[in-house]
């Protein structure tokens, strides 16, 4: 386990699975969801559960991963099979630079990419900054998608604050403008029931989330033309596999691709991003805390400047 600082902010990582961020924490408030199950079993420490989506989340704890060179459902491009959620975020990274409030690391994939990510601790405002880049080592244009999967656990009445988006249901089908969808608003968490979804969020106007929790707020700020997409996912209180109502999440999840079907469906769309031999292409993300506030979050940015309503 890695461990950095900077101001009021620690953050912890996990180079077993793919420099996942395990937990930032600002003072005592959690800013992630983080749980310590003892189960189910991760398939790094068992055998495989026969499912490429099962072995991922067995070692699902919350938490942020990388998702890269696929994201979504498992996929075969150029005859390499692709597992669900891309190889990366279950891959032993290799920490190749370490300071007190910075780590970089870096690992392969299965496609002929080298990622390299960098977690820093920022200051003025206090902030965690994520830059990832993504670099060709082949002779050949390389296909891959991108997208951050930071989890955050919730309390019923909790907000979600978005740009304004078109709001897509878990199968690409349009169903509303933000924060309105068929079942009623996507904003306001219901923690009073068990929920079990995922929405895209598209045509965004701006490279932001916020999440106002009574116990403290959290914003992301990012590359609008490399995550054009949110992928928001609610997990509260589901009996299934790996979660079995030990949950009260929701995902804000900055992507360059939609729906989930992976790399091979965002290549036929014309979402997915290539790399041309010897290059490569580097985005950023910041994580930035803020006082509990009942104003909307309407802007955030990579240095840390948030914009609320009124």
């Amino acid at each position: 386990m890695q461990v950095i600082r900077g101001g009021s902010i620690t953050v912890e990582l996990d180079e077993r699975l793919g420099g996942e961020i395990r937990r930032v924490t600002c003072g005592s408030i959690e800013l992630l969801a983080a749980y310590d199950w003892r189960s189910p079993v991760g398939v790094s420490r068992s055998t495989g559960y026969g499912d490429e989506r099962l072995d991922w989340l067995s070692e699902y704890r919350g938490g942020w991963q990388l998702l890269v060179p696929n994201a979504g459902a498992a996929t075969v491009v150029d005859g390499v099979p692709l597992p669900f959620h891309g190889e990366w975020s279950r891959t032993q990274v290799s920490v190749t630079q370490r300071a007190v409030d910075r780590v970089v690391m870096e690992a392969g994939t299965r496609l002929p990419l080298v990622v390299q990510r960098e977690v820093r601790v920022a200051r003025e405002p206090d902030r965690v900054v994520v830059r990832t880049s993504v670099s060709n080592q082949s002779d050949r244009t390389v296909p891959f998608v991108w997208g951050e999967h930071p989890a955050f656990t919730v309390g019923h009445g909790d907000v979600v604050d978005l740009p304004p988006s078109q709001i897509l249901d878990v199968a690409g089908t349009p169903v509303g403008r933000w924060p309105m969808a068929r079942r009623g608003s996507l904003a306001q968490v219901d923690a009073t029931r068990p929920v079990e979804s995922v929405h895209f969020a598209v045509e965004l106007t701006g490279g932001w989330a916020g999440l106002r929790r009574r116990c403290g707020g959290v914003a992301l700020a990012w590359q609008l033309e490399d995550f054009p997409a949110v992928w928001l996912w609610h997990e509260i209180g589901s009996a299934g596999f790996p979660f079995y109502g030990r949950t009260s999440l929701v995902a804000i999840e900055p992507a360059c691709c939609w729906p989930g079907d992976g790399l091979a469906g965002a290549i036929s769309r014309g979402q997915a991003f290539t790399v041309a031999p010897g290059q490569s292409r580097s985005t950023a993300v910041a994580l930035i805390p803020f006082e509990p506030s009942d104003r909307a979050l309407c802007g955030a940015t990579l240095d840390g400047r948030l914009e609320f309503s009124g």
